[in-house]
C-alpha cells in the first residue's frame, strides 16, 4: 500500500504477528489478533453511532490495554485522537476538548481521588455527545455504557462496511491532535497526519531504537504524550513488539516486572532510574533481559550514565535523545557506543531525515559552537496548529525551519547541546544565563542528587539565579558550600546567588522539571 493510515499498517502487523502477545497487564494478556478483534469492535460501534471520518474523540485515561484497544479503535473509524494528559483538571480539559469540537470521550471514572466525569459534566461542550469508561465502571456511574459494552454494541456496522471505512483511510488524514503543555500560553493543538506519524515510527526501528517482535517494552511514559503514545506502544504494535502499559511508577514494582517480564526496554527519567538504582531490592532482582533504558528530559549527571552502565549489566544501552510534540517523536540520539559523557551532557546527533540549524534572533545561521534557537525541518513535522493560523506563521522560518524555542549549540561532533529553553534563559546584569549549563555543573558536586535553577528578580542586577536541590541521601551540603563551589567552577554571573534544598523537585508527567512551579515557589 502506498500511502497507509496507521491502521492498515496494524492491520498488516496483526496478520503477521497474530499470535504473538501484544499487550500484557497484570495477569491479562492479548494476542495480535485478539487486539484487530477489540479494536475493529470499537471501531463498528462508533461507526454505528454516527462518528464520521474526521471527527474528534478524546482520551482521558492512565495507561491501560483498553487505551490502545480504543486508539486503535478511534484509527479504524477513520476519526482523529486527541490524547488527554491524566494530571489535567476540568477548566483544562474542557478548554481541549471545546478547542478541539470532540464528539466523544473515553475515560476513566477519575484518578487519584479526582472524578474525570464530574469534572466533563461540569464543561460547556455542546459537541460532546458520549462519554465511554475505561477501566472499572464504578459506583454512580451506571448510566454511562464501559468500552466492553460499547464492543459488544447492537449499533455495531457489519464487517463489509467497517472495511469499506479502514479501506478509505489515507495516509494524509489527520491522525491526532496532541495539545501542548501551555506553560507559555493557551495551549497550542499540534497536528499529525498518519503518514508523518508512520515516517517517524519507521525512523526509530530504523535508527533510534531497533525494536522487533522479541522485545518487551515496559512503556512508562504516560500514553496522552508523544513519548508514551507514537514511540511507545504506537511504534510496538506496528512491529510485533510486546506493550507493557505501566499506569504509576513504582521503583520496587517496577523492578519485579522487569524480571518476572522480561522487560528489554524501559524508557526512564532521570529520577526514576536512579530511584532504580537506589532500591534495596536491585542487587537482587536479575535485570539481565533489559537491552535498553532510554533517559532524558533534564540535566543528567554523568555519574548516573556511569551507574547505570555498570550497575545495570554490560549489555543494557543508556540512550537519550531530544524530541517535540510538533517533531512526532525524536529528532536527535545518542549513539550505544557514546562515552557517559556525551550522553549526559549532550542530546546526540540529529537523525538522518532531520535538518538542523542554530539561528540567532534574526533567524540567520551560527557557526558550530554558538548558542542560539534550535531550528529544524523534516518529513515527520507538524504541518501547523489547530485553527491558529498565526501561531502557525511565527512557529516556521521562511525556508520552513520549525523553530523549537530551544536554545543549544552544535559540538564539532554533530552532537546538540541543549542550553534551556529559550524563554527559560534570565538575565544577569545583561548577561544572558541558561540554566541547564549551570544545573550540569551544579550536578556534578558530592551531594547533589538533583537541581534546577531558575532566575528571580533582583534590584541591582535584574535578575539572579536561585539553585533548587534535592541532596543525596546523608548529605549535609549547605548553602554557603555551593555558592562557594560555583564561584571556583563558573563566571560569576552564573553563579546563584541563593539556593534552597528541597525534598523533590516538581516533575511534569513526562518526567521533565515543572519549572513554572519552582517560579511559584519563588
Amino acid at each position: 500500500m502506498e500511502n497507509p493510515s496507521l491502521y492498515q499498517r496494524f492491520e498488516q502487523a496483526a496478520r503477521r504477528f497474530g499470535d504473538n502477545i501484544a499487550i500484557t497487564q497484570g495477569d491479562t494478556s492479548i494476542s495480535y489478533a485478539a487486539l484487530e478483534t477489540a479494536s475493529r469492535e470499537v471501531a463498528a460501534a462508533l461507526i454505528g453511532a454516527g462518528i464520521e471520518r474526521g471527527d474528534r474523540i478524546g482520551i482521558w485515561a492512565v495507561n491501560s490495554a483498553d487505551w490502545i484497544v480504543a486508539a486503535l479503535g478511534i484509527q479504524a473509524a477513520g476519526a482523529v485522537l486527541i490524547p488527554v494528559g491524566t494530571r489535567l483538571r476540568g477548566r483544562e480539559v474542557g478548554g481541549i476538548l471545546g478547542d478541539a469540537q470532540a464528539k466523544l470521550v473515553f475515560c476513566n471514572t477519575g484518578f487519584g481521588g479526582y472524578s474525570y466525569v464530574e469534572a466533563l459534566r461540569a464543561q460547556d461542550l455542546p459537541a460532546l455527545q458520549d462519554v465511554v469508561l475505561i477501566g472499572e465502571q464504578g459506583e454512580g456511574h451506571a448510566d454511562l455504557a464501559s468500552i466492553a459494552q460499547l464492543r459488544r454494541s447492537p449499533q455495531r456496522v457489519d464487517d463489509a462496511v467497517l472495511d469499506t471505512r479502514i479501506a478509505q483511510g489515507s495516509g494524509d488524514d489527520l491522525a491526532d491532535i496532541i495539545f501542548t503543555s501551555g506553560t507559555t500560553g493557551r495551549p497550542k493543538g499540534v497536528l499529525t497526519t498518519h503518514r508523518r506519524s508512520l515516517i517517524a515510527c519507521d525512523i526509530q526501528i530504523a535508527e533510534i531504537n531497533p525494536l522487533t517482535s522479541d522485545d518487551v517494552f515496559a512503556v512508562t511514559f504516560p500514553f496522552a504524550h508523544n513519548a508514551g503514545y507514537r514511540a511507545g506502544w504506537q511504534v510496538s504494535v506496528l512491529n510485533g513488539v510486546r506493550v507493557i502499559p505501566v499506569s504509576t511508577v513504582d521503583s520496587g514494582e517496577l523492578l519485579r516486572l522487569i524480571e518476572r517480564e522480561g522487560v528489554t526496554m524501559l524508557p526512564a527519567a532521570p529520577p526514576v532510574a536512579q530511584a532504580l538504582l537506589d532500591h534495596p531490592d536491585r542487587e537482587n532482582t536479575d535485570l539481565s533481559s533489559l537491552r535498553c533504558i532510554s533517559t532524558g528530559g533534564t540535566t543528567i549527571p554523568v555519574r548516573l550514565v556511569q551507574d547505570m552502565q555498570r550497575l545495570l549489566g554490560g549489555s543494557t544501552v543508556v540512550q537519550t535523545g531530544y524530541g517535540m510534540t510538533e517533531s512526532a517523536g525524536t529528532l536527535t540520539v545518542t549513539y550505544p557506543d557514546d562515552p557517559p559523557e556525551v550522553i549526559a551532557q549532550t542530546v546526540g546527533h540529529p537523525i538522518s531525515n532531520i535538518e538542523m540549524k542554530i539561528l540567532d534572533l534574526d533567524h540567520n545561521e551560527l557557526p558550530t559552537g554558538e548558542t542560539g534557537e534550535v531550528a529544524v525541518r523534516g518529513p515527520q513535522i507538524t504541518a501547523g496548529y489547530l485553527d491558529d493560523a498565526e501561531a502557525t506563521r511565527k512557529a516556521f522560518t521562511e525556508d520552513g525551519f520549525l523553530l523549537t524555542g530551544d536554545a543549544g549549540w552544535l559540538d564539532e561532533a554533530g552532537n546538540l547541546h541543549l542550553t534551556d529553553r529559550i524563554k527559560d534563559m534570565y538575565l544577569v546584569g545583561g548577561f544572558n544565563c541558561y540554566p541547564a549549563e549551570i544545573e550540569k555543573a551544579i550536578s556534578t558536586i558530592p551531594g547533589v542528587a538533583a537541581v534546577a535553577v531558575i532566575g528571580v528578580d533582583d534590584e541591582r542586577l535584574g535578575q539572579v539565579g536561585r539553585a533548587f536541590i534535592v541532596r543525596m541521601p546523608g548529605s549535609d551540603l549547605g548553602e554557603e558550600q555551593v555558592i562557594a563551589w560555583c564561584r571556583q567552577e563558573m563566571a560569576n554571573y552564573k553563579v546563584p546567588r541563593t539556593v534552597r534544598f528541597v525534598d523533590a523537585l516538581p516533575l511534569n508527567a513526562t518526567g521533565k522539571i515543572a519549572k513554572i512551579e519552582l517560579r511559584a515557589m519563588a
